[in-house]
C-alpha cells in the first residue's frame, strides 16, 4: 500500500464534496493554536484508539507543519491497511496562508 499527495486547494474542494478523516500530527500546542476544522490531533498517546475507531476505507488526510512528517505518518497508515491515505503538501503552514478563515482555534 502507498499513500498519495494532495495540495491545499484540492483538499479544500474535496472537503466541500465529501467527508474525510483529517489527522493532524503536530504537537498539541500547535494544534490548539490552529487546525483545519474537523481534524483530530493524532499522537502516540491516541494512535491505538484511532486505529481501532477509524474507517480504513474513508479518505484519510495527514497534516503536519510543512508536509514532510505527514509523509511518514501517511505511509504508516497505508501499511496499517488504510486504503485512501494522503499527505497534505505544504502542511498546515501552507493551508493557513491560503485559507486563514478556515482555521479552528480550540
Amino acid at each position: 500500500m502507498q499513500f498519495h499527495h494532495i495540495n491545499c486547494k484540492d483538499l479544500a474542494a474535496r472537503l466541500e464534496e465529501s467527508e474525510c478523516q483529517l489527522v493532524d500530527i503536530r504537537d498539541p500546542q500547535s494544534f490548539q493554536l490552529g487546525h483545519i476544522p474537523g481534524s483530530i490531533h493524532l499522537s502516540d498517546q491516541n494512535l491505538d484508539e484511532f486505529l481501532m475507531a477509524a474507517d480504513p476505507d474513508q479518505s484519510t488526510i495527514v497534516i503536519c507543519y510543512h508536509g514532510n512528517s505527514s509523509q511518514q505518518a501517511a505511509a504508516f497508515l497505508a501499511q496499517k491497511d488504510f486504503t485512501d491515505v494522503y499527505s497534505l503538501d505544504g502542511g498546515m503552514e501552507h493551508w493557513r496562508s491560503l485559507f486563514p478563515q478556515q482555521v479552528d482555534q480550540s
